[in-house]
């Protein structure tokens, strides 16, 4: 067989471990491929950027684990823009899920970064962790009522949350000042806005998987949700912003190289299609 013919007919063995190189590379040893910066990443960067000191932030983690591949690195970069900037601007941030898988994924990330360690943060006095809140969107709007009474006691230390100073002014959704969800579903903004935004005027910015995009367009559209981070490719594009390449930006060069491969594939294809084409004509 003619290196012609052997470049038409590769064993697919050899293409599966040829992508299967391509995309576990980048992953372990991310490569920085430039990365344009959208629309989007920037405006969900500004808003943050521009939360007003001493606010009152709720981050909700409405998602499981097999939302973790386009939503963990969103969430790990936005809680590092919050966490860095806490105690400057004196920012309390509450830490809540409307699914039950949400604090195991937050577990994953603590596991990985020990907030007071990394910045400075005080637990109970900066930042707490709240845990899961069942119901559905009737939890939602019980919470929103009564945030004592749904969640009496923390997540992490199992303690009364009348003990923390965090907590003392925070009774209601009208203390709150942005609510931050990264969500895949129902709990989600729908839910979210019936119960928070349209009776408490709460403003919201979202992350999301990216089919979920078409859903959330009308709400942006309307002004009911401030920011939309949609997916992976503007998580990628945040933690540049945030000059802290992780997930998301070897992600994106993992999927940019995985299309380089195939780029790669096709061309040697059609080379030797058509140099064999010639080579029999003549």
């Amino acid at each position: 067989m003619s290196i012609l013919d052997r470049m038409q007919n590769i064993d697919r063995r050899y293409i599966y471990l040829a992508g299967w190189l391509f995309v576990l590379f980048p992953l372990m040893n991310p490569l920085g491929l430039p990365v344009p910066i959208g629309r989007e990443s920037r405006v969900w960067y500004q808003y943050i950027e521009d939360i007003p000191n001493d606010s009152v932030i709720m981050f909700s983690m409405d998602y499981g684990v097999s939302g973790m591949p386009e939503l963990y690195p969103m969430t790990v970069a936005t809680m590092h823009h919050l966490w860095s900037n806490a105690q400057a601007k004196n920012w309390k941030i509450i830490v809540i899920a409307f699914w039950n898988q949400g604090p195991l994924v937050f577990d994953t990330l603590l596991g990985q970064i020990d907030p007071a360690e990394r910045y400075g943060v005080v637990y109970g006095e900066d930042w707490v962790e709240l845990g899961w809140i069942p119901g559905s969107e009737t939890g939602m709007a019980a919470f929103a009522t009564d945030i004592w009474g749904q969640t009496p006691r923390d997540y992490l230390e199992d303690r009364p949350i009348s003990e923390y100073p965090i907590m003392e002014n925070v009774r209601t959704a009208e203390d709150v000042d942005l609510v931050i969800s990264i969500e895949t579903g129902t709990p989600g903004l729908p839910e979210w806005l019936r119960q928070w935004n349209d009776p408490f005027g709460v403003p919201f910015i979202v992350g999301c998987i990216g089919v979920s995009v078409p859903g959330m367009a009308p709400y942006l559209a309307s002004g009911q949700l401030s920011a939309l981070m949609p997916g992976l490719t503007s998580s990628g594009e945040y933690e540049i912003l945030l000059n802290r390449p992780g997930l998301a930006v070897a992600g994106l060069d993992a999927v940019s190289m995985s299309h380089l491969l195939v780029v790669f594939l096709v061309l040697i294809g059609n080379i030797a299609y058509f140099a064999s084409r010639g080579k029999e004509g003549s």
